[in-house]
């Protein structure tokens, strides 16, 4: 379902898109270049930082974007001509809505932000403007939760059921629902299909038309039109994915709120529920004894083989879909089929599963350096530290079609540095040729080129096959070792971060 194409940029300070045709540094823009005062700093005062009742100052993010700046200016459009002070300034990264970050003792007050520049203890300068020191702010009040510490998702998630969900600003009354929720089919879908038809009318909104089965043909821009003042926010088709922050009940019945803040009708929504099926390995952890070379079972339903010395091959016991397997390094043919010998003395028939294998590590490689290797023949990804794996899974890359250009969504090959990381950020595009899709929050998100990336997908289980539009999925429990693990670092309490030169980016090698 993800398709990585095209993820269309939802927020300012990073371009949230996905992983093909589209580059997010292209469209990088910030509300707060057109700040007043942005060119003219002017005085500046200092001020104390009220530490409340903590042993250090502690600010709190009002945007859903809260950007944190390598200075106390605003990162300028054209730094040629730019003023001197400005030409060097840049977006480290940014906190989301709620986050609590502790700062430095003095807030610096200037003309570019007459509420005063927080210095952040981990580095870089918020401005007054998209934070507060008052944890009661009536302006957190709808702020998500952080993200999980544990687990491979960072929040819960919550499946669209139906063709035109609204997704509402405030609560809506119960009359205000029984308008804007008119026709929806709630419980009346059919299997992989939209609602039944509810209006033959050519002129009905689009989630009152029979789709015949298919993903509705809208575009997301009609999809974000404002109704009754604003109140829906967004029409959601079947098969769209929330990131939901909490549960309420009210007098006109029960909603999810999404971590954006929104609320959605529950009775709309499915709650995702996680599971671990698959687990990379971690080589480096203490103890551990598996090595390379690494094998999967891919598929379901395979069995273990035994080779006799007649060159007879005979079928045991079942082995399931994900099981990681030792092997020894032997191939043999028997009865026309390959098969790779495992450290267990059973043989992996290699039409039932993939093996690691890394391209040779980069000539220029320090000692010790991190870098990633994506196999797009074998489905999986391998992380060094120098010449020695740390890290091995599997992944589903970009499906090809040698007939279909239209159709042929393979991962980009070369050797990239990871750009930027984000914790969680809304994906979506509506150029897919079975129409519109939007994710919100994929979880563990690493740009590589353009926009392509790395990251968690938990809405679908094919890894080991190509399975995206050009992004290199992993199991989430395996995006969120990999997000920690590689550069650039994320500072505690950021939800995004950017590369730099005193904070590089680990290598990635993409190849067949």
């Amino acid at each position: 379902m993800l398709k990585c194409s095209k993820y269309v940029p939802l927020l300012a300070l990073f371009a949230v898109v996905a992983c093909k045709r589209h580059d997010p540094e292209a469209t990088q823009e910030s509300t707060t270049e057109t700040t007043a005062g942005a060119e003219d700093a002017g005085p500046s005062t200092v001020e104390a930082v009220d530490a409340g009742t903590g042993t250090r100052p502690t600010i709190y993010a009002l945007d859903f974007i809260t950007p944190v700046f390598s200075g106390m200016e605003w990162p300028p459009k054209d730094p040629e001509k730019a003023k001197e002070e400005r030409q060097g300034v840049m977006r480290l990264g940014y906190l989301r809505r709620g986050t609590a970050v502790e700062v430095k003792p003095n807030v610096v007050k200037k003309g570019n932000c007459p509420e005063g520049w927080y210095e952040l203890v981990t580095g870089g300068y918020v401005c007054g403007k998209f934070a507060t020191t008052d944890a009661n702010s009536k302006d957190l009040a709808s702020a998500p939760h952080a993200p999980f510490a544990e687990g491979g998702l960072p929040y819960e998630y919550g499946l669209n059921i139906t063709n035109g969900t609204p997704m509402y600003r405030r609560r809506p009354l119960k009359r205000e629902r029984k308008d804007l929720e008119k026709g929806l089919a709630v419980g009346k879908t059919k299997k992989d299909a939209g609602p039944v038809q509810v209006s033959a009318d050519p002129d009905a909104p689009w989630y009152m038309k029979d789709n015949k089965g298919q993903r509705p043909q809208v575009k997301i821009d009609e999809l974000r039109a404002g109704e009754q003042g604003g109140l829906v926010v967004f029409r959601m088709v079947r098969g769209f994915y929330l990131g939901l922050d909490k549960e309420l009940s009210t007098p006109s019945g029960k909603f999810w709120r999404t971590t954006q803040g929104f609320l959605v009708p529950s009775d709309h929504v499915l709650v995702h529920k996680a599971t671990s099926e698959l687990q990379g390995v971690d080589l480096a952890a203490p103890g551990e004894k598996r090595h390379l070379p690494l094998g999967w079972i891919t598929n379901p339903e395979q069995w273990k083989y035994k080779i006799g010395e007649d060159g007879k091959v005979h079928r045991n016991e079942h082995v399931d879909r994900f099981t990681v397997v030792q092997l020894t390094g032997q191939r043999k043919v028997a009865e026309d089929k390959a098969y790779w010998e495992t450290e267990e003395g059973w043989w992996m028939r290699d039409m039932d599963g993939t093996i690691a294998r890394p391209s040779p590590a980069p000539k220029d490689l320090a000692p010790g350096e991190k870098w990633i290797d994506v196999n797009l023949s074998t489905q999986t990804l391998i992380a060094f530290e120098g010449d020695k794996p740390v890290f091995a899974t599997l992944v589903s890359t970009g499906r090809h079609n040698n007939e279909d250009k239209t159709k042929d969504h393979r991962t980009v090959q070369g050797e990239f540095r990871i750009r930027e990381k984000h914790v969680a950020a809304t994906m979506e595009d509506d150029g897919a040729a079975d129409g519109p899709y939007s994710i919100q929050d994929v979880p563990w998100i690493m740009y590589f080129e353009g926009s392509y990336a790395l990251h968690g997908a938990f809405w679908h289980s094919k890894f080991g096959h190509e399975r995206s539009h050009g992004c290199v999925n992993l199991h989430p429990i395996d995006a969120r070792h990999v997000f920690a693990w590689a550069g650039p670092n994320l500072p505690s309490g950021w939800h995004g971060v950017k590369a730099t030169k005193d904070n590089q980016g680990t290598r990635v090698v993409v190849h067949e």
